[in-house]
């Protein structure tokens, strides 16, 4: 790939793009809005839609070429014949948002040949901004594994005790939106993000390219590895750190596996 310097433009309209769609889902919720359920228990609001609306238009506007996939889009087959794909997410954890717990974020990806390159989460709650180029990122060197480390896991994860099985050393905190808890700990405020349970692609694009940029290892939960835009946009489980813990989680994750399996 080339420098990272060659998305420079599409990390400034992406970066805009939150910024706009964040302060008026903000603003949304400040005034009052509807929501409902899509399929099963999955929420939705109209500030999702107006989102959408305002990051589909300035971004394909800027990049029309460029395939699209957006949780509140309808998917079609033409992304796949693109060798650049934006993957977004216009409120990442809808229920944080509507709860007025300041844990959901504007998730802005963009993947070229089905590499997470570009990465903007936008938390207009608190108002953080993390964004990254990572195309030419570079691992962290393996170093030794600290005795005590935070893993971010989800609220719902959290309260329910559905986390995988940790080694010892781990602490869990919940945190409402998966693509916030990637920027935090791409931002050093946190070590290690775990999820067991499946994600659409669209939750996780932007902040696995926060985290490669970061230095940290981006793989699926038992180590198999991420790729983009794929005819199906779901990913089986999560696994983020710096690669001293994240190959310690892995082996422990699967020596536990084999031993359920006897």
């Amino acid at each position: 790939m080339s420098g990272a310097t060659e998305y420079g433009q599409e990390l400034d309209v992406a970066i805009a793009a939150a910024r706009a769609a964040g302060g008026e889902v903000a603003r949304m919720r400040r005034d009052g809005l509807r929501y409902g359920h899509k399929e099963g228990r999955e929420l939705v609001s109209e500030a999702d839609i107006r989102a959408a609306e305002m990051l589909h238009e300035a971004i394909s506007g800027a990049f029309p070429q460029d395939g699209w996939l957006s949780e509140e889009h309808v998917d079609t087959e033409v992304r796949l014949g693109r060798s650049r794909t934006w993957i977004v997410d216009p409120i990442d954890g809808t229920r944080e948002f509507l709860m007025g717990v300041p844990e959901y974020a504007v998730s802005v990806g963009l993947a070229v040949d089905g590499e997470a390159v570009l990465g903007v989460v936008y938390n207009a709650a608190t108002g953080e901004l993390f964004s990254a180029l990572c195309n030419e990122a570079e691992e962290r060197p393996a170093g030794r594994a600290p005795a005590r480390y935070r893993v971010l896991v989800g609220r719902g994860e959290q309260r329910w005790d559905d986390i995988p099985p940790l080694p010892a050393g781990a602490e869990t905190a919940g945190v409402g939106s998966v693509a916030y808890r990637l920027a935090l700990i791409a931002a050093g405020k946190g070590d290690v993000v775990l999820t067991g349970s499946g994600r659409s692609e669209w939750d996780v694009a932007a902040g696995v390219a926060l985290c490669r940029a970061a230095g940290l290892r981006a793989t699926g939960v038992l180590g198999d590895p991420l790729t983009f835009n794929q005819p199906e946009p779901w990913v089986r489980g999560l696994l983020v750190g710096p690669p001293v813990l994240h190959d310690q989680i892995s082996a422990h994750l699967q020596k536990v596996i084999r031993q359920q399996q006897r």
